[in-house]
Parts: structure tokens; C-alpha cells; sequence
């Protein structure tokens, strides 16, 4: 008896969050599946290529006979995966056969078509009554007016939602890159590492036991230190960026991280000098997200020095600005890469002396924290020679935004 075709398809956002279930033959969306990433239907080894899947499919507006086990309830399955750009959402249908999938994904394609001309015959509705409203001699022309402006800047409005939506979209694609691209090479490490250990723990001595756990710690610290940037740009980018002021001491607060990063900076006998100003600097900030801007410096500044080089901190007064500077002397910058710096997912050519990784977030997450507190980001880089960077806060208070 020829083996029945299981199948399913449905209707997801650019985020790959089921908005509607189509075709469901294996129970493989619950109730409660409107809003959740149909990724996860798919098994674990597969997930890189579901991703890349989803990427090809919005970059080229269709993606087709892609290949990927699904995790149904009689263990995994390879389903072939057709899926389509309709507009403001995306179509995806999956069978065992491509046949199957690819007249599942026709009627995929018969749904949107349908709901189109729904909407077509709604505004030509619309219109004919607008025309029949018109031809009545008691319509109030100076209503039409009001209503038209209204319409206009409504339609303004939602121009400009619809920008910032592209451009948040555009940001989450670049999400999906970052995590399928910098996620997958520690992801390695941690379970190559561990399958080792797994199949002969006792074939191993302690310091090549402590070697693969110190591999496996710092693959680990760097996923953690990636999804954390990846969380603070999405709130950055959604807005939600919020101050909690209070005063401090700034001269305190550049204490404090200096001596905080200097066991980093021991290890590669680095040392760091500090020039205070002549008494203290009172000034209302978020002293969390200003550390995390000063760390980003002085960490940054560790990583790319060689061994022995010093590196100078500096906070002085000027112009009525509180202005923290961190300066290097080691590789410095390339002059055609400086002015990127502060830009998203941006890194220059420059590498860590010791091998330490980057997301490349770290500055564009300092520049959007100073600039919210009013404050300015600034670079300035010989190659060969070193770099400094600067940032500068106001001493008098902003509002909490």
C-alpha cells in the first residue's frame, strides 16, 4: 500500500511567527500555535538550514524543494518545503513528497489570490460608495474636507510606521544572520568538546580535561556576551531605551571599572593609568549603562594592545561636558574604517592580540547610551600608532527617556 503523504502549511510574519494554520495533517501545530516560530517544529540538527531556508525565501521573494527533517511524533521526517512572499506575510507549505508540497504550496498561493480580490472588490465597494456619497446634494463639502486631511496625514503616518517597520525588519533580518553565523562556531566547540567527554571521560588526563572545560567556558561566555548585545539593540531599536538618573561621583565610577577590568588587563601585563580631575564630578546618570559604556572601552583597549603597552584614562571638564577618554598604544585603526566604528555589526580589520572575539556591537550600543543621556561618541586612531576613544556626558541632568 503506497505510504500516505503527510503534510502541512500555513501563513507566518517576517519573523517566521505562525499568523494562521492552513493544513495540518500530522498535529504538528496545537491551538496555541497563532504566534509562535514554526523553527521549532523542525529537529535540532536541522535548524541551521531551516534559518537559511526562511533567509533565502525573503531575500528572493521564494525559496523551493528544500529538504529538512521535521520532528514529528513518530520521530524525525524529511519534508519538502516550498514557501512564497505575499505581500506583508509569508506562505510555507511542506509535504514527504515534492509533488505534494508543490500542490499544497498551490493552494497556498489560491488562499492569498483569494483574500486579495477580496480586498480588491472591498475598496472598489468602497469607492463606488465614496462616488454615490458625492452625487447627494446635502453632502457637506467642508466635512469631505476635515476628513480627506484626516486621510492624508493618516496615510503619512502609516508611510512612516511602515519606514520604521522596514527598517526593523531589516535589523531582525541582520539578527538572523548574526545568531545563524557567530552562534554556530561556539555552538561547535561546546558540543564537539562535550561529545568527547561523553564517549571517554576517563581516556583524558585533568589538564587536558581543564583545556576542553576552559574551551567549552569561554564558547559559552561568548554566546552569553552576543545574545546580550543582540537584547540591548532590540530594545535600542524598539525604542524602550530608559534611563533610571540618580547622582554619582563620576570620578568613582571611572575608578571602580578601572579597577574591575585590571585583572584582565594584568593577565596580558597591561597597565592601566588613570589622571583624575581636581575634586570630584557630581552629575546625574544611569550609572549601569554607564559602566557598560566605560567597560566597553577599557576592554576593547586591553584586547587590542599587545602585551606590555600602557593605556591612559582620562576625565576632565570642558565646555560644560563631564569627557571620559580611553587611549591605546597599540595597533590602531585604518583611516578608511574609523568613521564605521559606531555603526551596527561593524568590525574593523584590526585584530585581538590574544584571539579575543567580537560581536561587533559593543560601540554602537556605547554611542546609543551616551547619546541618550545627551552626550556625544567620539574616535580618533594613528594606524600603527594606537587609538583613543572619547565620550562625554552633560553635567547638568537630562529627562529619563
Amino acid at each position: 500500500m503506497e505510504e500516505r503523504v503527510k503534510k502541512f502549511s500555513f501563513f507566518c510574519d517576517f519573523d517566521g511567527k505562525v499568523i494562521k494554520v492552513l493544513d495540518d495533517s500530522e498535529d504538528l501545530f496545537q491551538e496555541d500555535a497563532e504566534g509562535s516560530l514554526f523553527f521549532t517544529k523542525v529537529v535540532p540538527g536541522d535548524l541551521e538550514k531551516i534559518l537559511n531556508f526562511f533567509i533565502e525565501l525573503k531575500s528572493q521573494g521564494s525559496a523551493i524543494e528544500w529538504d529538512i527533517n521535521v520532528a514529528c511524533t513518530r520521530g524525525p521526517t524529511t519534508f519538502s518545503f516550498f514557501g512564497g512572499v505575499f505581500g506583508e506575510y509569508i506562505g510555507i507549505a511542506a509535504a514527504t513528497t515534492t509533488n505534494g508540497a508543490k500542490e499544497l504550496f498551490a493552494d497556498v498561493s489560491r488562499i492569498n489570490n483569494e483574500q486579495v480580490n477580496l480586498i480588491r472588490n472591498v475598496t472598489k465597494e468602497n469607492a463606488r460608495l465614496l462616488a454615490k456619497i458625492k452625487e447627494q446634494e446635502s453632502f457637506n463639502f467642508d466635512e469631505l474636507t476635515r476628513l480627506n486631511n484626516e486621510l492624508v496625514n493618516m496615510q503619512r503616518e502609516l508611510a512612516k510606521k511602515n519606514q520604521e517597520l522596514d527598517h526593523l525588519n531589516k535589523i531582525k533580518n541582520q539578527f538572523l544572520g548574526i545568531a545563524a553565523h557567530d552562534l554556530r562556531n561556539p555552538l561547535g566547540i561546546i558540543l564537539g568538546f562535550t561529545d568527547l567527554m561523553k564517549d571517554d571521560l576517563a581516556g583524558f588526563n585533568e589538564t587536558e580535561l581543564k583545556d576542553m572545560l576552559n574551551r567549552i567556558h569561554n564558547a559559552g561566555k561568548f554566546m552569553l556576551g552576543l545574545i546580550t548585545d543582540l537584547l540591548d539593540i532590540a530594545n535600542i531599536e524598539s525604542g524602550s531605551l530608559e534611563l533610571n538618573l540618580s547622582e554619582q561621583d563620576l570620578d568613582t565610577v571611572v575608578q571602580e571599572n578601572i579597577a574591575m577590568t585590571s585583572l584582565y588587563a594584568r593577565a596580558k601585563n597591561i597597565p592601566i593609568n588613570y589622571s583624575p580631575p581636581a575634586g570630584e564630578v557630581k552629575i546625574q546618570i544611569d550609572r549601569d549603562k554607564i559602566d557598560q559604556a566605560l567597560t566597553n572601552y577599557l576592554t576593547n583597549a586591553i584586547k587590542y594592545s599587545f602585551p606590555g603597552a600602557a593605556i591612559d584614562v582620562i576625565l576632565e571638564i570642558t565646555g560644560g561636558m563631564a569627557r571620559i577618554t580611553v587611549r591605546d598604544h597599540g595597533q590602531g585603526i585604518r583611516e578608511n574604517e574609523v568613521e564605521k566604528l559606531f555603526n551596527a555589526f561593524q568590525r574593523s580589520s584590526t585584530r585581538s592580540t590574544a584571539g579575543e572575539p567580537s560581536t561587533g556591537l559593543g560601540l554602537y550600543i556605547v554611542k546609543k547610551i551616551v547619546e541618550t543621556h545627551g552626550g556625544e561618541v567620539g574616535v580618533g586612531s594613528i594606524f600603527g600608532q594606537g587609538s583613543q576613544f572619547w565620550f562625554s556626558l552633560p553635567l547638568n541632568p537630562v529627562p529619563s527617556k
